[in-house]
C-alpha cells in the first residue's frame, strides 16, 4: 500500500458514463461519512454534502433514497473493508495467530484508506429500526467469526487469551480512531501503520507475549 494518500478525486464532472456511477455514488459516500464523523449525524444535511461535492441536491437523489439511505450504505462500505480483510485472512497459511495477524494489517489497512470515515461510524441508532436489527445481527455474525479464528489459536497453541471475545473486541475496536488522527501518523503512512498494529496483534496474543 502507498504510504502516502492519494489525492481525493472531485466531483467535476468527468465521470459521464454509465460505468462511473459506482464511483460517484462512493465519492458521496466518502464526503458524508466524514461528514458525519465531524459533526454528527443529525447536524448534517443532505444539502450539506452535496455543497461538499459541488452538486445539487436533485443529483444526490439520483442516486440515495433519502439521509438513512446515505448512512446505511456508508455503514455498508465499513462492512465490506472488515469483511473482505477477514475473508482474506482466512484463506492465509500458518498458525491461527498469523490469519489473525494478516486480519489486523488489512483491516488498518481499509479504515485508513480514503473511503476509511465509513469504517468509524458511530451514528448507527440513528438508522432506521428495521435497519439497525439487521445492522447488529451483521456485526454479531462477523464477531463470531473472528472469535472462531482467535478460538483457533487457541487448540493449536499459537494465541493464549483467557477470554477470545475480549481480545476481537480489542483487535476490533483499537484501530477505529485511527481515520481521525492522520495528524499523528500521516507522516509515516499508513502501511506503517497496519504493520504497526499487526506486529502489536502478535506480540499480544501470542505464546510468547
Amino acid at each position: 500500500m502507498n504510504s502516502k494518500a492519494k489525492p481525493r478525486a472531485r466531483w467535476n464532472g468527468r465521470f459521464a458514463a454509465p460505468e462511473q456511477h459506482a464511483e460517484k455514488r462512493r465519492m458521496i459516500l466518502r464526503e458524508a461519512a466524514q461528514a458525519f464523523n465531524d459533526r454528527g449525524y443529525h447536524n448534517v444535511s443532505l444539502d450539506e454534502v452535496a455543497s461538499r461535492l459541488g452538486i445539487t441536491k436533485t443529483v444526490f437523489y439520483y442516486y440515495f433514497r433519502d439521509k438513512n439511505h446515505v448512512l446505511l450504505s456508508c455503514v455498508e462500505i465499513g462492512f465490506e473493508l472488515a469483511e473482505t480483510a477477514l475473508a482474506e485472512a482466512e484463506t492465509r497459511p500458518g498458525a491461527a495467530l498469523d490469519r489473525v495477524v494478516a486480519f489486523t494489517r488489512l483491516y488498518v489497512e481499509g479504515i485508513t484508506s480514503d473511503l476509511g470515515a465509513c469504517a468509524v461510524l458511530t451514528d448507527l441508532t440513528s438508522l432506521h429500526p428495521s435497519d439497525l436489527d439487521e445492522v447488529r445481527a451483521r456485526q454479531r455474525r462477523f464477531g463470531r467469526r473472528l472469535i472462531r479464528l482467535v478460538k483457533a489459536g487457541v487448540e493449536d497453541g499459537s494465541i493464549e487469551v483467557e477470554d477470545p471475545s475480549a481480545a476481537v473486541s480489542w483487535i476490533v475496536s483499537a484501530p477505529l480512531m485511527l481515520p481521525r488522527l492522520t495528524a499523528l501518523w500521516g507522516e509515516t503512512g499508513a502501511a506503517w501503520l497496519a504493520d504497526h498494529y499487526a506486529e502489536f496483534t502478535r506480540r499480544s496474543l501470542s505464546r510468547a507475549g
